[in-house]
């Protein structure tokens, strides 16, 4: 142990966060000729192989995962050791990035935001917004300290492995029309209402699969005329009159950007919905204001 350095357990993770050592250089304000020999001399320490070099980047080999863990085990313990020394003063402080999966993130993260800023304003808190697959791969490469996303059981989505997941809460998909729509006269739909007319399929992976999977369930197939990542484009087509579709996360206005109408129902289904779940790698001891975080989401998110 004495020849692995705190110094080299930091470039290991920058290298890892960023792809690349002239860029962990770069952030680190130190040569790549620095980097670069730290590395070598980590690998040469630990007797393995810590990344695939190639010209797109360097990529963790398995080996390197688990050293990765432990460089976040190490620097989570230092932070706690300072936060520790520091807690007389019963204020949180260090950075907090948050990933969000993008249509949970308008609707549920800002009042988590405020709240958790309001009660911790020392922490320096950020957040990116993505698909889900995206989160975990940031998360797994600690390019994000938590993930806010669905619980997906779908063939396409891969196990979230490494990671352990808190529940929030759960919403069930529901239904929107046109105002003035052959269905709007319904108080309620069924999946073959929507099968019979032309269906906006909101897209962001793994959401088309999920949506797809409810129709593949039930023996029926929608009749998708448009495909889109956008949540707010979903809405803004059916005002336009230009389709139905299903979505999970609701808007207190149901207006689109247009400022033009439409119209929900609840949509009769056995399904429980999808889950909303707050992620965290599970060989990382997570630090006070990773906890902190978790506890205001279980507060609000409800």
């Amino acid at each position: 142990m004495s020849d692995v350095s705190l110094r080299q357990l930091e470039y290991l993770r920058a290298i890892a966060r960023l792809g690349s050592v002239t860029a962990a250089a770069r952030e680190l304000f130190v040569s790549q000729s620095t980097v670069s020999t730290a590395l070598t001399d980590l690998e040469t320490a630990l007797g393995v192989t810590l990344f695939v070099r190639s010209p797109r980047g360097m990529r963790l080999t398995a080996s390197g995962q688990r050293a990765l863990a432990v460089a976040d085990n190490v620097q989570a313990n230092l932070e706690q050791l300072w936060e520790a020394a520091s807690r007389e003063r019963k204020a949180l402080e260090g950075d907090l990035t948050i990933g969000c999966y993008a249509t949970i993130a308008p609707i549920l993260l800002p009042k988590v935001i405020a709240e958790f800023s309001r009660r911790h304003p020392q922490v320096r808190l950020s957040f990116v917004e993505a698909a889900h697959g995206a989160l975990l791969d940031d998360l797994l490469n600690s390019r994000i300290d938590l993930a806010i996303t669905y619980h997906y059981e779908l063939a396409s989505v891969r196990p979230a492995a490494g990671v352990v997941a808190q529940w929030l809460r759960s919403d069930p998909p529901y239904a929107l029309m046109p105002v003035d729509g052959p269905l709007s006269s319904k108080e309620e739909l069924t999946l073959a209402d929507l099968a019979t007319e032309p269906f906006i399929l909101f897209d962001l992976p793994p959401g088309g699969d999920y949506f797809l999977n409810l129709f593949h369930e039930a023996d029926l197939t929608p009749n998708v005329r448009f495909r889109t990542t956008s949540f707010e484009m979903v809405r803004s087509l059916v005002a336009r009159g230009l389709g139905n579709a299903l979505l999970t996360q609701r808007t207190v206005l149901e207006r689109s950007y247009e400022d033009l109408p439409y119209t929900t129902r609840k949509l009769d289904i056995r399904s429980e919905g999808l889950g909303i779940e707050v992620m965290r790698l599970a060989g990382r001891r997570p630090v006070r204001r990773m906890e902190a975080f978790v506890d205001v989401c279980r507060e609000t998110v409800v």
